[in-house]
């Protein structure tokens, strides 16, 4: 039947009477009319009030409980309650303890004892009413919530205080394998247990709320739990709520991505290895090829007794293998500040310095018709980095430009540097840009631009669109390996035919500006006659820096590695003034080696030979008294120029 809205007034609402007295049921029509109620109907039996119930559709039935037939009052209020959802008044003149007891059980909405004060009578229908309209819209609020609850996709589970479970909808259910009416009551740790896993489990974006759920069975299943506090209208603490989200699906469809993309990053970096190989095998075999064919002519001029010796032919000819053999250091170099191997000597220094130090190198790179602006804007420039290797970056990006303007009538380009504070993660080229304070470094031109399809390539060692006489790939490679090495990061916004700007990010120090110390400062003679120890395993090295050395006036204790160099030291008669050491050696390294002698001799010069930053250990030695690092190759002039100013210092 349809059942009234619920919010009448009293002239709306309907009352049913049903009494076997006739007297007192007119008399109590008489009331209620009076009242403002309408009614419909008046009965005498239990069964004929059930039977034209939805005729009359009344919004309150009044009940005697002795009644004609065969169900008295109490059993047919309980009927129209439960049957039909309809409020009932029990009216009785009697009051015995039986009677009250059995009508206590089926909740009436008022038990009224005749005779009846008009007023209460009054009294008891608008509270009945009243409270059938509340409880109305109270299961109607709670019919909603759980049609919502049991219809959302996440599991819901609801606790009292001690987590004792108060409600679960069938999501729930289903994920912690058990009914509502089995576990209402029972602790929701009986149920089923949120683990963390190990560190690594979880793809990225997971980790934080992700969980295994396990159930009494031993299932288990991946799931994000986030659970809520309960309070009630004071504030106190009621209970929890744990949202449940089934993620297995999401983790194994994040896990095959994530494994599509490492493959296809292995599948990139393969190429650009492939790319490297090819590369480094073609610049090397051509630079071989001039070693080694200066070198059989020079044999052959010294073999030829006959012909008298050519002095400047053969002085050419060993330039030619001295060009060569340079531009493989230069090679060399580019490849180990690609992988950010090479050997830096940061320093602090104001990045404006620098650029105003090269600017006029920089200017002479330029073709005719392009035009050169620099704007230093960054007041608090300055930066931990390696000068020169700074200067090589600069000199990279600007030839970049240029080469890019070749065509460009006019071109313009553009250095400047800029003070950057970011307060959220930014995205560039080359990772996140973390907040923080940052010094940028633009380089703008407008010349061709560059094709989106080869931004993510730019980077990669020999990758180049110019013609082959015009690069090697290896420009910005090297570029993104310092900037790298330094802890900064690199973005690039092109527009083809429009130009690019190359920004470099490295990150602010606050140190105060360092002044550059040389070798080269106030080094008059490269002589000396100190005692120098030269630990080298490789003989070929080891004979040119004895010869190199003695030519020059120092005594040379000659080791082939640490074990030698350590007897040579323990002879008490025997001063060693300075110690020139490859780092990577059989059994002990140099590292270790200088460290011992140190112990034997605490003012111990230090000179270390590497050629690979990887070969040094984490500290800076550079940074421990007495000691500097000497990057292979390099000319027997410069190791001669370190000696002396380690000696003199």
């Amino acid at each position: 039947m349809d059942e009234a809205t619920g919010d009448q007034t009293a002239n709306q609402a309907r009352v049913v009477v049903v009494e076997d007295e006739r007297v007192v049921a007119l008399d109590i029509k008489s009331h209620l009319e009076r009242f403002g109620y309408e009614v419909p109907a008046m009965y005498a039996t239990g069964e004929s009030v059930l039977e034209n119930l939805e005729h009359d559709r009344p919004d309150l039935v009044m009940l005697d409980i002795r009644l004609q037939g065969e169900l008295d009052g109490v059993e047919t209020g309980e009927r129209i309650q439960k049957e039909y959802g309809v409020p009932f008044i029990l009216l009785t003149a009697y009051a015995d303890e039986q009677t009250l007891q059995r009508a206590k059980i089926t909740q009436p909405f008022a038990y009224i004892i005749k005779p009846f004060d008009e007023r209460e009578l009054r009294t008891s229908i608008v509270i009945a009413l009243y409270r059938h309209k509340m409880e109305r819209a109270l299961a109607e609020r709670q019919e909603l919530s759980q049609t919502t609850l049991s219809s959302i996709t996440d599991g819901v589970v609801v606790t009292d205080v001690d987590r004792r479970i108060e409600f679960m909808n069938p999501v729930a259910e289903r994920l912690c394998q058990a009914t509502a009416d089995e576990i209402l009551g029972r602790s929701i740790d009986e149920i089923c247990t949120f683990q963390q896993a190990d560190a690594g489990y979880w793809p990225k974006g997971f980790d934080r709320f992700a969980r295994i759920l396990e159930t009494r069975s031993g299932d288990q299943t991946l799931v994000e739990v986030l659970e809520t506090p309960l309070e009630n209208v004071h504030g106190n603490s009621s209970g929890y709520v744990y949202v449940i989200r089934d993620i297995s699906a999401r983790v194994e469809a994040e896990r095959a991505l994530q494994q599509r993309d490492q493959q296809l990053r292995q599948a990139q970096k393969m190429e650009a290895v492939g790319r490297l190989s090819g590369g480094i095998a073609h610049d090397f075999n051509n630079l071989l090829t001039v070693i080694l064919g200066y070198s059989k002519l020079l044999v052959e001029t010294l073999e030829d007794e006959v012909q008298e010796l050519d002095r400047e032919a053969m002085k050419s000819d060993v330039l030619g293998i001295q060009k060569a053999a340079f531009r493989s250091v230069t090679l060399t170099r580019q490849l180990l500040a690609f992988s950010r191997h090479q050997m830096l000597n940061p320093r602090t220094i104001d990045i404006n310095t620098i650029i105003e130090d090269v600017e006029k190198m920089l200017r002479r790179l330029l073709s005719e018709g392009i035009t050169m602006h620099v704007a230093l804007n960054a007041e608090r420039g300055t930066v931990l980095v390696d000068q020169g290797q700074m200067e090589q970056v600069l000199m990279n990006l600007v030839v970049n430009a240029r080469d890019a303007m070749s065509d460009v009538v006019g071109g313009t380009m553009v250095i400047r540097t800029e003070e950057v504070f970011t307060e959220e993660p930014l995205n560039v080229n080359t990772g996140l840009l973390e907040p923080g304070q940052w010094i940028a470094i633009r380089v703008q031109d407008n010349g061709a631009g560059i094709d989106p399809a080869h931004i993510q390539h730019i980077f990669e060692p020999f990758f180049t669109t110019k013609e082959s006489a015009r690069g090697t790939g290896l420009g910005l490679a090297t570029v993104y390996g310092i900037v790298r090495q330094l802890d900064g990061h690199i973005d690039v916004e092109s527009t083809p035919g429009r130009g690019t700007t190359f920004s470099l990010y490295l990150p602010r120090a606050d140190k105060a500006v360092e002044r550059e110390r040389s070798a080269s400062e106030e080094i008059d003679s490269l002589s000396g006659t100190e005692v120098v120890l030269l630990v080298e395993d490789e003989q070929p090295i080891r004979s040119l820096l004895t010869r190199v050395l003695l030519q020059q006036g120092y005594e040379v204790l000659g080791a082939q590695n640490a074990g030698e160099a350590l007897l040579l030291a323990e002879d008490g008669d025997r001063h060693i003034d300075i110690l020139v050491s490859d780092v990577v050696m059989p059994n002990i390294p140099g590292t270790i080696l200088a460290e011992r002698l140190r112990r034997m001799r605490a003012d111990l010069r230090v000179l270390l030979i590497s050629g690979y930053a990887e070969d040094l250990p984490s500290s800076n030695v550079s940074d421990l008294p007495n000691t500097k690092v000497l990057q292979k190759p390099f000319e027997p002039e410069e190791l001669l120029r370190q000696i002396r100013y380690m000696l003199d210092s």
